[in-house]
């Protein structure tokens, strides 16, 4: 195969897919060779080559994408490829487990019955288990005062955010308020007009507890979620999350790529989708030019 399809493309796809990805070229060789060459060309040669993303970046993304879409042996192989390339064991744990929030237990059980097994094997689950999150320790080291300097000025005098942070842990409301901007304090409202106990139990859940573990850096973590709602093509999530990706440090071109890598896995009717989306934000934002001044989206 090497000979056949360019040894350094074979090569680059066993790094990323591990063992699996001799597999998969074989099938694909023995049933359509002229196929297999475009697909090595686009997925391997070309996008797999690219160095927008750093390589951890990039396999994070692929583990919350692989655990969303419940695709058991594409997860396997990438976290055993994540884990050669030196990626934190932990980090990648994180990124199952966050994605709880968007695909449910269903996702997660799944998923954790593909990385038990395979951290068992790669020699590395008893140090998980050994290292657990000091989630008391962060919540005591923070104070309103110092995470008051990264909210919204609206949101900042927004009369709602005292009767939120009353009624609510104001830890919860605080990660909220710095991630999502001028729309936490909405959604938190109208979850509390529905039901002030299952809003209580959504703010802590998700906003004190796992968007506030401090395992992932926010850029890479919102990176992650941007991926996970490409894979299970939710438009109206992500929107709202390559806004914080790009209020959490990540580059315009970084978003950018995460969409096109993801059409190797997910398809092209959604990164269409998806660009619209974002280049809208960027159009919006008046920072066209950061992504090459596109014309508006063609019909």
């Amino acid at each position: 195969m090497p000979s056949k399809y360019d040894a350094a493309t074979v090569e680059t796809g066993r790094r990323l897919q591990a063992d699996a990805f001799d597999d998969r070229l074989t099938l694909r060789d023995g049933i359509d060779p002229h196929f297999t060459q475009l697909w090595l060309d686009y997925a391997v040669k070309g996008l797999a080559r690219r160095r927008v993303l750093d390589e951890r970046t990039r396999f994070l993304v692929l583990i919350g994408q692989f655990t969303m879409t419940r695709n058991a042996d594409a997860l396997d192989e990438a976290l055993r490829a994540a884990w050669k390339a030196g990626v934190e064991p932990r980090e990648t744990l994180e990124v199952i487990l966050q994605s709880v929030v968007y695909g449910g237990n269903s996702v997660i059980d799944a998923a954790l019955k593909v990385f038990e097994p395979a951290a068992r094997e790669a020699g590395v689950l008893d140090k998980l288990r050994a290292e657990h999150p000091p989630l008391v320790e962060n919540d005591a080291r923070r104070t309103m005062d110092d995470e008051r300097k990264h909210w919204h000025p609206d949101d900042a005098s927004d009369p709602r955010r005292d009767k939120m942070m009353t009624e609510h842990d104001w830890r919860g409301v605080s990660t909220g308020l710095r991630l999502r901007p001028k729309h936490h304090l909405n959604m938190l409202s109208y979850l509390h007009s529905l039901d002030a106990e299952f809003a209580d139990l959504w703010i802590d859940f998700t906003y004190r507890g796992i968007y506030g573990r401090g395992i992932l850096d926010d850029r890479t973590r919102i990176l992650c979620i941007i991926g996970n709602c490409f894979a299970v093509a939710e438009g109206i999530q992500i929107r709202s999350h390559m806004r914080g990706a790009l209020r959490a440090g990540a580059k315009p071109r970084e978003i950018l790529e995460v969409l096109f890598q993801s059409s190797a896995h997910f398809g092209m009717p959604t990164l269409m989708k998806s660009l619209v989306i974002f280049v809208k934000i960027m159009a919006d934002d008046g920072r066209l030019a950061e992504i090459g001044n596109p014309p508006p989206p063609v019909d």
